[in-house]
Parts: C-alpha cells; sequence; structure tokens
C-alpha cells in the first residue's frame, strides 16, 4: 500500500486531486492533501515527513511553478519520497522540467492510470522509470515515455473523493460545491490552455468527455447528502457544461427533479443555442451564469483572439437571459495587442446593451505554450523575465502602449459600464498613478462578485484576502503585485530587471523513513492531471 501526498499553494478544490484520490483509494493506496500558504515552508516540509510519503505530487500551473519547484527540494531532502510533477504547465512545458532535479517525474497527460501505475510498482519494488505517461528524469538522463494509451474512463470512474479537503475548515464548512461533468472544450480559442491540451490528447473526438447525466446528477446528490453543513450553491466548473443538446436537456431535467439547489456554470456561446436551451436552464435553476464574451469589439474577438462569434448573437442570447431572470456575467480582456484606451472605451456601449450583472475584467496570460502566446505580436511586447503572479487582476504583462493607464482602467471599467455617469471622472483618474485608489474601487464590486457567482462565505472571501495579499506582504517571498509588479508601472514602458532566484529555505531535519530503496532510485513518481479550473486564481 504506497502513501500519495498531493501538495497545492491555492485555497481552491483541485478536481484532479479529488479524481485522482478516489482512484487510488479505490486500489488500495493511501492519500493525504497539503494546503501549503508560504508563511512557514519548514512546518510545512516537517508535516509532510510525518505523514511519510512514498509519492509527492504536485499539480501545477505556471504562477505555482516556482512554489513548487522550491517545495519539491525541500519535501524531497526531509522524506526520500519520489516527486512527481503534472498539470497544464508540465504538459504545455515538460522541457521546464527536464533538467530540474527536483522532480522525478513529469507527468505528460491525465494522471489516474500512471499513478495507479506508480503506486502498484512501489508496492512491488519494481523500477518505475519505464511507465507510460511520464518522462523519468534519472541520473543517466530523461527518459521520454510515450503518453498512456487510454483516456480516463469517467463514466467508470469512482466519484471524486472530497474528503481529503476536508481537513481544513474552510472547504469541510464551505457553503457551496465544485463539481464537474467532464473534461475538454469545443472551441478553439488561442489564448486558453485546452486548445492545446487537445491536440495533446490526439483531438477533440479522444480529449472531450462528460459522464452521462444520470451519473453526474447521482454524484452531485450524493456529495450534497454526505456534506456535514447545507448546501446553497453547486458551481459545475466544466468549461463548457454541454456538447450537444440532448446531454444538456437531460441533465438539466434531471438536475431539477433530483437536486434543484441553484447553480452557476460556465457559457460558450454558439450558432446552436436556442431561446428554448436557456428557458430550460432557469427552470433548472441557474443562478449565475459566466458568459464569455471576451471582447466588446467583434473583430478583435474573431480576430486576435479566434473565437467566431458576432455581436448579434451574443446580444441574442443575453437578451433570452434576461427574459428569464438568469443573472449572468460577462468577460473582456485587457493587455492584448492593438488594444487601446480609447478602443475600450468605445466597447462600453456594447457591454451596456448586454447588460451583465458584472463585468469581469482580466488581463491576458501570456503563458508559455499557449496558441497566442506564441503569435508575433505577443512575442515582441513580452518582457524577458516576467514573472507570473496567481491572480488575474493586478497587472498587465504585455509591454503595450498606455499600459499604465490601462491597468487602471480595468479595475474601474465595471462601475463604468453600470454607471454610465462615471465614465468621465473615472477616465480622467486613469491619468495618474493611484494604486490603491483603484484596487480599492476594484475590491467594491469584486466582493460582491465574489459573494453572488461563486457562493462562497464572507469567512471564505476574507481567507483568500489572506492568502493572496496579507500573506504575501508578511512573507516577502511572492511580492504583492500592486507594490513589486513583474516590470515598471511607469507611463513609460521600461521593462524591469527580473528578480534572481529566491535562496532555498532552511529546513528542519525531520527523523522519517526513506521512502526509496537503491534500485528505485532510477525510478519515479506520479502524474497529475489537468485541473480544470476555470477561475484559477
Amino acid at each position: 500500500m504506497a502513501r500519495v501526498a498531493f501538495c497545492q499553494d491555492t485555497l481552491i478544490e483541485y478536481m484532479s486531486y479529488m479524481q485522482m484520490a478516489a482512484v487510488l483509494r479505490d486500489a488500495g493506496h493511501e492519500v493525504e492533501l497539503f494546503f501549503d500558504d508560504q508563511m512557514k515552508p519548514d512546518k510545512f516540509v516537517a508535516e509532510l515527513a510525518r505523514y511519510r510519503p512514498d509519492v509527492i505530487g504536485f499539480s501545477v500551473l505556471t504562477p505555482s511553478r516556482e512554489w513548487a519547484v522550491r517545495t519539491a527540494y525541500a519535501a524531497r531532502e526531509a522524506t526520500g519520497a519520489l516527486t512527481v510533477v503534472g498539470n497544464v504547465d508540465a504538459i504545455l512545458n515538460p522541457e521546464a522540467y527536464e533538467a530540474e532535479p527536483a522532480f522525478d517525474l513529469i507527468c505528460i497527460g491525465e494522471g489516474e492510470y500512471p499513478l495507479v501505475e506508480l503506486c502498484s510498482r512501489i508496492d512491488e519494488g519494481r523500477d518505475v522509470s519505464d511507465i507510460d505517461g511520464f518522462w523519468h528524469v534519472g541520473p543517466e538522463g530523461i527518459r521520454k515515455n510515450p503518453q498512456w494509451s487510454e483516456m480516463f474512463d469517467m463514466e467508470a470512474a469512482p466519484p471524486i473523493d472530497r474528503t481529503i479537503y476536508d481537513k481544513y475548515g474552510f472547504f469541510r464548512k464551505s457553503p457551496y460545491l465544485r463539481v464537474y461533468a467532464g473534461r475538454g472544450c469545443p472551441f478553439r480559442c488561442s489564448f486558453c490552455s485546452n486548445t492545446v491540451l487537445t491536440d495533446n490528447f490526439g483531438g477533440s473526438r479522444r480529449y472531450m468527455r462528460k459522464r452521462s447525466p444520470q451519473k453526474f446528477v447521482e454524484d452531485i446528490r450524493r456529495q450534497v447528502e454526505s456534506r456535514p453543513n447545507r448546501i446553497n450553491r453547486i458551481f459545475i466548473i466544466d468549461e463548457v457544461l454541454w456538447f450537444d443538446r440532448p446531454w444538456l436537456h437531460e441533465f438539466l431535467d434531471l438536475y431539477r427533479d433530483q437536486v434543484g439547489i441553484p447553480f452557476t456554470m460556465n457559457f460558450k456561446f454558439n450558432g446552436g443555442v436556442t431561446e428554448d436551451d436557456v428557458r430550460r436552464m432557469a427552470e433548472a435553476g441557474a443562478a449565475a451564469v459566466c458568459v464569455a464574451t471576451e471582447s466588446g469589439d467583434e473583430s478583435i474577438r474573431r480576430g486576435i483572439l479566434n473565437k467566431p462569434v458576432s455581436d448579434q448573437h451574443i446580444l441574442n442570447v443575453t437578451s433570452w437571459m434576461h427574459k428569464y431572470g438568469i443573472k449572468f456575467g460577462s468577460s473582456a480582456f485587457f493587455g492584448l495587442p492593438g488594444q487601446t484606451f480609447e478602443g475600450h472605451l468605445e466597447e462600453l456601449a456594447f457591454f451596456r446593451k448586454v447588460a451583465p450583472r458584472y463585468l469581469f475584467t482580466t488581463f491576458f496570460q501570456p503563458y508559455p505554450g499557449l496558441n497566442l502566446t506564441g503569435e508575433f505580436d505577443v512575442a515582441e511586447a513580452l518582457p524577458d523575465g516576467a514573472v507570473f503572479e496567481p491572480t488575474f487582476h493586478h497587472d498587465m504583462y504585455l509591454d503595450l502602449p498606455d499600459r499604465a493607464r490601462l491597468v487602471n482602467l480595468k479595475k474601474v471599467y465595471y462601475l463604468m459600464c453600470r454607471f454610465p455617469v462615471l465614465e468621465r471622472p473615472l477616465a480622467y483618474l486613469t491619468k495618474w498613478r493611484i494604486p490603491l485608489l483603484f484596487d480599492a474601487l476594484f475590491l467594491t464590486h469584486f466582493l460582491p462578485y465574489a459573494l453572488w457567482a461563486e457562493g462562497c462565505s464572507l469567512r471564505q472571501f476574507a481567507t483568500h484576502a489572506k492568502n493572496f495579499v496579507v500573506n504575501p506582504i508578511i512573507r516577502r517571498r511572492q511580492p504583492l503585485q500592486t507594490t513589486a509588479r513583474p516590470f515598471d508601472i511607469g507611463y513609460e514602458s521600461t521593462p524591469s530587471v527580473a528578480a534572481g532566484p529566491e535562496p532555498e529555505p532552511e529546513v528542519e531535519a525531520v527523523p522519517v523513513r526513506i521512502g526509496r530503496s537503491a534500485e528505485s532510485e532510477q525510478a519515479a513518481p506520479v502524474g497529475l492531471s489537468p485541473a480544470h479550473s476555470p477561475d484559477r486564481p
């Protein structure tokens, strides 16, 4: 029986962890979850060591890479366990980990089946360097094994195991549940990792999967009934809830009759959406819908974003949502090549016609491996040494004209849309560098959004503020974005010099059982499947 420790630095349930925990426990192995708030690294590593893991897994998105590398070094030193890295950053950028001795294994695809095979071999004392689905990093170099031949069978899989998060009151007492029906997205947006993942896994026919409506609803109902407190909101985090209309209608009917709790979902436009679909969503309990408009300029949407959705289609669908009482939030990208301050002001007219409950503004994140990141205009505007932060809200990464003013505009854009009388005075104020003012104005409308759309409690919001704002100030390890940005935010576009690597934290030695034999020194640990998190901070 192998012992697996999953580690993360973001206070959110990872669907991949809960799914892999269910599969591993079904196979007879032990699983524990460890959250690192990065305030006391030695204490975190000591807690890991007391668990005596055989495998330590890291599910990594690009902003967490530096933390994962630093923590994996210390954790392996203290435990002797195999370290594994997976998720989108490892799949899209495995080369970044090739020569990185912090990790023994790099998961290049979904991790459920390879992970079970790894734990079985550990139990049997067999070599683990040739497991499909992992690249193995050893003394002789890197062994690039092929992907696992099968995609994870979601219909036959055990329900996700949420109990691994119950050790933390933040999750145990949560008034909402995050659930997912499947993996993949049929669209080819240039800014999204799903496009690259679909290609990596052999195309949409192979990668896109949903549980049957019956099994999905049964799973939601089971989770609701098993929780120690009342659940007020279900958050369906799939990138897009449905691939075909029969699946959607069957799910909505079953959910309405068997669950009936208000739910939040991600909505992606396409030509097949009808008024009847929207009406059914309302009747089933759609309380908050996130609609991905991305831009109020159709030419930008169809062009650089590769999202072929017309203004008229968006207006048609959102008018139906208004008609049937579905409250929805819309989205708008900032920080794209070709965007201007004046252009964003012109787009306000479109967003006012859409009239969303909330206008969610984000800065484009040019993560390595994305199709849009490889475009010439993006690559030219991306300063060397940019450090990605775990939030979409504080800074834009591309060095574009009017950058400082656009940073301010992004934070008050919703207020300008919602209250037209504020447009001119707020537009004037964006000329000035007063970050605390604009951050405060942003929080005045972001807090209500978090409580409405995500269904979190005030306590949970305060905890998020502590982890994303207060803790970085205290530890000075991950600087607060408003005081130390990847590059200067002056009116002149002047890239700053990237900060050097942090010194490794000293970790108190802890007596532990060493989890590797001399033979298994050639082996490697588990892989982690892609996290399905449209709201990854």
